[in-house]
């Protein structure tokens, strides 16, 4: 016998479907496919499988997301031979082939003998029509198969009703499968008669011609019967819309809507709800969305009112801020929905789908914070937040430190008081102005404070405030208004960008003529006499010059010193102050070999033009190295003269005398420098002066040798402090000792120098080493000191101050 039976089984049955040669079968969840599978991932069309031989098939997947498992193998396009183990949808089952099952089922009641179901024939033989058409479910439920759930079915008709056929016995369980094969009676030995065979023949004949129409007539009148089950409703409209909301629930949202369309499409307000809900949740939003569920809203259904608001502010909706969502909005709040205020309130604000209206938009904002909406609390919570920020910082202004400033100002937006724009510095110094002007401050908020609200970012407050200010006995006291602009950062911290305030003084003691009028707190100043403004500029300058000593900034010492000079012309109290930032500053100079600031030149200039010493000869300095002006060595020179006949300084004397021995930018006058230095400084114990007054006499000495002891008495007094000076104090014991020791001592020292740095003593040990002199010749060492003094840079220059006596 032929194999032409396919087997499916596994642990809860075994499934028998005819496959004869060459035949193909569906297999999916859906319910026009031969085999019918239920399960996760399954496709309504998921598999075909064709029978290619006596026991090999060909599975090939409808779609590429099809995905199926043969012996463990998982594809989506397979040939194996039988038998073998398919997997679908979570399940495994055995597939192999079979003979032909010829069981005898019971015939339904109204079908002759031989003609089973749909496509049954006549005789003893299963039409192939038959086995091809009928589909067979595996795993089947009680019920009405829809998608991937089961929905419980009406109850079935009685036996004898109209239109379907009577059984002829007791029908199989719903729950176990069902397979149909024609009953096949054995096939009796035909008679030798010829009459009988002729008989057979023609009634064959007849059968042929009959059948079809017969056929015909049959599979017409059971499809008018199955197409009439499955159209007529199943469930009431109410129980179907609430079925298909827990189907939604559960997960199937996709089944849900499909359920649901027929009645959305008939008008049910609660389908066109639920429609919209399931649509939504299954990721496929869109205008149908919006639409089905403004349909629901205008035809009455108040349950879809808080869905729709949700829809219409939904961040997927690509219309959300037209204009017609906003009268979508403002529809649902008319109709009392109170989630609807928030996106309107937002609406307002930004001016999306209709004209920006703050106003607007705080009272929406106040409607949804009624109903207990936290974001609009959050959003009018910046109304208080704003004065907070107002009201601190008009408390600040008791403070001593200016250090808590910038916690409420963002420096450089707006106009502060007088300032216009104003960098941190600026600010911080006014602020520490009006500290310094009132030592003794009594600021207080007063009731009253208004704000207006531009946008929820950006609030202009008016706060009234109560003063009394005091220095010494004056005191004044009176009453203001600060006008600030408040904005939030990117930090989502409130700062101050703009301020502004008036002041109304209501008592002035001791009297009115003590203080100056003012329209602001910042202007109110006491009347100082001209000895009381020079104290103040005094303290003012101190202010500014302490710790000049660690600092290379010199602006803000600069700038109050030249506001001292042009207010005060004809004093001179500030010239200490500016001879001190002066002498700094030339010691910056010779420290780093650099100038930071070529705009600092010019404050040094106008110290000199009035009468400051160091000025004097720091700008002798620049004009020398030619930093912040141009390289003049003769204007060097002139200004060092200058300074020395202005104050006949020590420190003057020395640069003067010193550029007149070297002859640098005018020609040497060693007389002269002479007349300036032996007399005041062969005793000094000043480095600089020491080592000047050592050169002069050294050429004295050249023609009266009595005096090089004078020279080395001269240099032994600063040796421990300036390495060059032992070094040519070195050189006097080297070539004019009397004693072997001394000569050794003068090595010794010339040896020290070198190690400490000093060039030229280097080139001394050098020519020490190769002659010789004061130690036993090395060429190696002499050739070390010799390559040393070309790699090693001069020593930098000493300012005149960096020496202590």
């Amino acid at each position: 016998m032929a194999l032409t039976v396919l087997t499916l089984s596994n642990p809860d049955g075994e499934h028998r479907i005819p496959c004869p040669l060459h035949a193909s079968l569906t297999l999916g969840c859906g319910p026009d496919c031969d085999v019918t599978f239920e399960g996760v991932g399954i496709l309504p069309r998921h598999c075909v499988l064709y029978r290619t031989g006596e026991r090999t098939f060909q599975i090939i997947g409808v779609y590429a997301a099809a995905q199926f498992s043969v012996n463990g193998v998982i594809s989506s396009e397979l040939e194996v031979n039988v038998p073998f183990k398919f997997g679908i949808g979570g399940d495994v089952f055995d597939v192999d082939l079979c003979e032909e099952d010829r069981t005898v089922l019971p015939e339904p009641a109204g079908v002759e003998p031989g003609v089973v179901g749909d496509g049954g024939q006549q005789g003893g033989r299963t039409s192939r029509r038959g086995y091809l058409l009928r589909p067979i479910t595996l795993k089947p439920r009680g019920g009405l198969r829809v998608g991937e759930v089961i929905l419980a079915t009406s109850p079935a008709p009685e036996a004898g009703s109209p239109g379907l056929p009577q059984p002829a016995s007791e029908m199989p369980r719903a729950a176990e499968p069902i397979v149909e094969t024609k009953a096949v009676p054995d096939e009796e030995e035909s008679s030798s008669l010829l009459l009988v065979g002729l008989l057979l023949c023609g009634a064959m004949i007849a059968g042929v011609v009959y059948w079809p129409h017969h056929l015909d007539q049959l599979s017409a009148e059971k499809a008018e019967v199955v197409a009439r089950r499955v159209t007529e409703p199943m469930l009431p409209p109410e129980e179907t819309v609430k079925a298909c909301e827990d189907l939604a629930r559960a997960g199937a949202p996709r089944l849900a809507a499909q359920i649901l369309m027929p009645l959305a499409e008939e008008g049910n307000l609660a389908a066109m709800h639920q429609l919209a809900l399931a649509l939504r949740a299954a990721d496929q939003f869109g205008e149908e969305v919006v639409y089905l569920l403004q349909k629901a809203v205008e035809g009455g259904r108040r349950e879809a009112v808080r869905d729709f608001v949700s829809v219409v502010d939904d961040p997927e909706n690509p219309a959300r801020y037209a204009t017609a969502a906003f009268k979508q909005l403002q529809m649902a709040a008319k109709l009392g929905e109170t989630s609807a205020w928030m996106p309107l309130g937002e609406r307002f604000e930004y001016g999306n789908g209709t004209k920006a209206d703050i106003q607007q938009a705080i009272a929406a904002f106040e409607k949804a914070r009624v109903s207990g909406d936290r974001r609009a609390a959050a959003k009018l919570s910046a109304r208080q937040e704003a004065m907070d920020c107002v009201a601190a910082y008009v408390r600040s202004w008791n403070e001593v430190s200016v250090a808590t400033l910038l916690d409420h100002v963002a420096a450089g937006q707006g106009r502060f008081f007088t300032l216009d724009h104003p960098p941190v510095e600026a600010l911080l110094r006014q602020e520490e102005e009006m500290r310094a002007r009132w030592p003794l401050r009594r600021i207080s908020v007063a009731a009253g404070a208004e704000m207006e609200v531009e946008t929820f970012d950006l609030i202009k407050v008016t706060q009234p405030f109560q003063f009394e200010v005091q220095r010494g006995v004056r005191i004044a006291r009176g009453k203001g208004v600060l006008v600030c602009a408040v904005q939030r950062d990117a930090a989502d911290r409130w700062r101050i960008t703009d301020a502004s305030d008036r002041i109304e003084v209501t008592e002035l003691l001791p009297d009115k003529g003590q203080f100056v009028s003012a329209g602001s707190l910042r202007e109110l100043k006491p009347a100082f006499t001209h000895e009381e403004q020079v104290e103040e500029a005094r303290l003012e300058i101190l202010e500014q010059m302490r710790g000049l000593e660690a600092t290379e900034d010199f602006k803000p010492a600069l700038t109050v010193l030249m506001n001292a000079v042009y207010e005060f012309p004809q004093d001179t109290f500030w010239q200490p102050f500016a001879d001190k930032l002066c002498d700094r500053m030339a010691r910056q100079l010779f420290m780093s070999g650099k100038w930071l600031d070529a705009a600092w030149a010019e404050p040094v200039h106008q110290f000199a033009e009035h009468g400051s010493v160091s000025a004097m000869l720091l700008e002798g300095h620049l004009h020398a190295a030619g930093y912040g002006c141009t390289r003049n060595a003769a204007r060097s020179v002139a200004l060092y003269q200058k300074a020395f006949e202005a104050g006949k300084r020590r420190d003057a004397r020395f640069y003067y005398a010193e550029a007149l021995f070297q002859g640098r930018g005018v020609p040497q006058d060693i007389e002269k420098a002479e007349a300036l230095v032996l007399a005041f400084m062969s005793r000094s114990k000043h480095p600089l002066e020491a080592y000047l007054a050592a050169h002069l006499l050294w050429r004295k000495a050249e023609h009266d040798p009595a005096l090089w002891q004078d020279v080395y008495d001269t240099l032994s007094r600063v040796v421990e402090t300036f390495p060059p000076a032992k070094n040519l104090a070195g050189m006097v014991l080297l070539n004019h000792g009397q004693t072997t020791k001394e000569r050794r001592t003068g090595f010794a020292a010339i040896k020290a120098a070198a190690e400490e740095g000093v060039v030229e003593a280097m080139k001394s040990l050098s020519q020490c080493y190769l002659e010789g002199v004061g130690c036993e010749k090395d060429l190696h060492l002499a050739t070390f000191w010799k390559q040393k003094v070309m790699v090693t840079e001069p020593p930098r220059r000493r300012h005149y101050t960096e020496f202590e006596e």
